[in-house]
């Protein structure tokens, strides 16, 4: 490679070619007895392949796919992991446009301190998703310190449970992967405009085809602008947004994609309340009350672009191999006017409502992911038995790089029921930031055995080489931490199909954490001490049945333990903490339920139910022994009904029904969140004709119940009360031309 090109490549790229090399030869060594089987004088010549086509699977819940899974092309109903697929029109019709509204249907996945102008986060299986190793575009790693956006997205896939076959470092709950649309292959044009709040603003273009000699050039292009008037009060905000997709066919089985999106949003963020002194749990308060809501409050303010290469082989006997090159370029400004603790409480306001206030400023902050991929996927086959087989090598390069310094100055108090405005510091305080750095690269073997008709088992091993370094950007003490880690996650399980439509299924795997001492000497005997890597072990059991029409029915059953760092008094001086792994441990175990398909002619119905039973099994705080887990629910479910009218051609009704049990908010139950539902409803009409027009209305919370949804713990000890958005209407019109 000459110099100049190798300068024009990303680093990710440059890092992975040495390990490329190593899987090309192992490709080699696969493809060789494909190249041997076709070295007959009949088939010197294979004929020429067919062209490429990516399309969209089967809508129907028993025959749809999921890329997320990675180990086979066979329908979610007959693979042995748990996947929820909540594809763009099921979205549409809800209204969402967060991505806490988009996961209201999934009972295992719940919100972790989702508000209004800031960045969103989730609890799958009861643990909480890291939002920098849990999160993947169309399978590629992405941070998710970024506002969603769903104008470009065909769906959203929600793996649940241990993920260490897909990614080998992630927490434990699972993956998320948003799956971008793709071109078209007829001609798509498709304008919505939106209404909803109390003046919010929405307008979404939708174009997509093919051109050129033959459809050889496919695209889909999505631009919106929105303007935001939430309910909540003193919260305005706004976004544009823009993506493209681009797809060339050239022909000998070679497919080339290209794709971008790029959004800039910013809104006045609605912090979390707290318990009345520290330990009593408040009435329900009026969710449009904003306590930031200073003269000088400003945005959470966020750009972003990502985008990806993709180049494809087909290769003869169907194997398929690609490279893909993926680049994330997030910058945001995180300003807030934060109410946190209430004096000598923490965490908590008083018993008057009243808390601190502080001015909150992280101006600059630059989190950048790199990755590089290439895969190699096709079957072989050994009389009867047929293998899946999935090789491939992921490199990774994160960075998150700040300004020298944050803001986090103490301005007064202020009172949730008495609004008060207090005058900001002209020299407020600082505290210096850290940079942190991740560099993996993963090699991922699979195989999904076809034994008979009945049996499958089902392989995978992935092996991860990590390198991880933090640098405190404060030049009088400045902490550096560096690290190298290597370990292996395997996976396995078994299918049988015991009837017809029918698939049973036992499966294991491994996930791991890392941990570190934070690099504070003044508080930590062990400041910046790498520790021994934490592994996650899950064992899971399933049964599916398709359903006549095309639905599915499901139960699913899962353990998972997870070891856990805490911290406990440094016995050399008890004015220090020492950091140590595995002295807290957490156990969640569950049954997930789900029924999706048509109850009659006119009548569809998507119900699912999630009983968790999520225990701290061990931690240096005995008060938590044996207790629940925080924020999670022992029974959690949703339901989905929707009637097409008849006589009405193209209307459709839709309610949904949420409904959470109690949530413990301390580590020892002593408070708990009350139990909640919430009724969401809708109407569609689909008018047909050449420009077809779809005319939507809905209504969120229907009865304006007022209750806690939510109930976080943040990694530095808060603990915030979240209530439920108020009543809220929406109305759209769709036109397609």
């Amino acid at each position: 490679m000459n110099r100049r090109l190798s300068r024009t490549l990303p680093r990710a790229v440059r890092r992975i070619l040495p390990t490329l090399g190593a899987t090309a030869a192992l490709a080699a060594g696969i493809a060789a007895p494909m190249a041997l089987a076709q070295s007959s004088p009949s088939a010197a010549l294979p004929a020429p392949l067919a062209p490429v086509e990516v399309r969209a699977g089967d809508a129907s819940p028993a025959r749809q796919g999921a890329s997320v899974g990675g180990l086979s092309d066979a329908p979610l109903a007959e693979t042995p992991q748990s996947v929820s697929v909540i594809r763009a029109e099921a979205l549409r019709e809800a209204g969402a446009n967060s991505l806490s509204s988009a996961v209201r249907s999934e009972p295992s996945a719940s919100d972790f301190y989702n508000t209004l102008g800031y960045v969103e986060s989730l609890q799958v299986r009861g643990f909480l998703l890291n939002n920098a190793l849990n999160f993947r575009r169309d399978g590629l790693p992405i941070s998710n310190h970024a506002p969603f956006a769903l104008e470009n997205k065909s769906s959203i896939e929600i793996l649940k449970g241990l993920s260490g076959i897909q990614a080998g470092l992630s927490a434990p709950g699972g993956l998320v992967n948003f799956t971008v649309k793709r071109p078209t292959a007829q001609p798509l044009r498709e304008v919505l405009a939106g209404l909803s709040e109390r003046g919010s603003t929405l307008l979404h273009g939708d174009l997509g085809g093919r051109a050129g000699a033959e459809g050889a050039l496919g695209y889909r292009i999505n631009a919106a602008l929105e303007q935001r008037r939430p309910e909540a009060r003193n919260a305005p905000g706004g976004r544009e947004f823009l993506s493209g997709f681009f797809d060339l066919r050239l022909g000998h089985g070679w497919l080339a994609e290209a794709e971008f999106e790029s959004q800039t949003s910013r809104q006045i963020s609605v912090p979390g309340f707290g318990l009345l002194g520290g330990t009593v749990l408040p009435p329900p308060l009026d969710p449009r009350l904003n306590l930031n809501a200073q003269p000088w409050s400003q945005p959470f303010d966020s750009r972003s672009l990502t985008g990806s290469l993709r180049l494809q082989k087909l290769l003869a006997n169907d194997w398929t191999a690609s490279v893909r090159v993926g680049q994330q370029r997030i910058r945001t400004h995180d300003r807030l006017a934060f109410p946190d603790g209430c004096g000598d409480i923490y965490p908590g306001m008083c018993a008057d409502y009243s808390s601190d206030l502080y001015d909150y400023r992280s101006e600059n902050e630059r989190r950048t992911m790199g990755s590089a991929e290439f895969m190699l996927r096709g079957e072989l086959r050994n009389g009867s038995v047929r293998h899946e087989v999935t090789a491939a090598v992921l490199r990774t390069e994160y960075d998150e790089r700040f300004d020298p310094t944050q803001v986090y100055d103490w301005v007064g108090q202020i009172n949730a029921i008495r609004p008060v405005s207090l005058a900001r510091n002209p020299s407020p305080r600082t505290s210096p930031n850290t940079h942190r750095s991740l560099r993996s690269t993963e090699l991922q073997l699979a195989d999904a055995i076809r034994l008979d008709e009945r049996w499958s088992l089902w392989m995978g091993v992935r092996h991860t080489q990590l390198d991880s370094a933090s640098l405190s950007t404060d030049t009088t003490d400045r902490q550096a931490l560096a690290t190298s880690q290597q370990f292996t996650t395997p996976w396995g399980a078994v299918g049988y199909k015991p009837w017809q439509g029918g698939f049973a299924f036992v499966s294991a795997g491994q996930g791991i954490e890392t941990d570190a001492a934070p690099n504070r000497p003044t508080d930590y005997a062990n400041a910046g001490a790498v520790l021994p890597a934490l592994r996650s072990r899950q064992t899971e059991a399933g049964l599916r049945q398709q359903l006549a029409g095309g639905g599915l029915a499901s139960v699913t059953l899962f353990e998972i333990d997870r070891p856990l760092s805490a911290d406990i008094t440094d016995p050399a001086g008890p004015d220090k903490k020492i950091r140590v792994v595995g002295l807290k441990e957490a156990r969640h175990r569950g049954i997930e339920l789900a029924w999706l398909g048509q109850l009659a002619r006119d009548w569809t119905l998507a119900a699912q139910a999630t009983v968790l039973d999520a225990t701290t099994t061990y931690s240096p705080d005995t008060t938590e022994v044996g207790k629940r887990s925080r924020n999670t629910a022992p029974l959690a479910a949703a339901a989905s009904l929707g009637w097409r009218v008849p006589g009405a051609d193209g209307l459709t009704w839709s309610n949904r029904l949420s409904w959470s049990d109690n949530k413990a908010v301390t580590g020892n139950e002593s408070v708990l969140l009350p139990a909640w539902w919430q009724l969401d409803s809708s109407v569609t009409w689909r008018q047909p004709g050449r420009q077809a027009l779809t005319w939507r209305a809905g209504v969120d919370n229907v009865f304006d119940r007022r209750f806690w949804r939510d109930a976080p713990t943040t990694y530095w000890g808060g603990t915030y009360l979240f209530p439920a958005p108020p009543r809220t209407f929406r109305v759209s019109v769709q036109a397609r031309f």
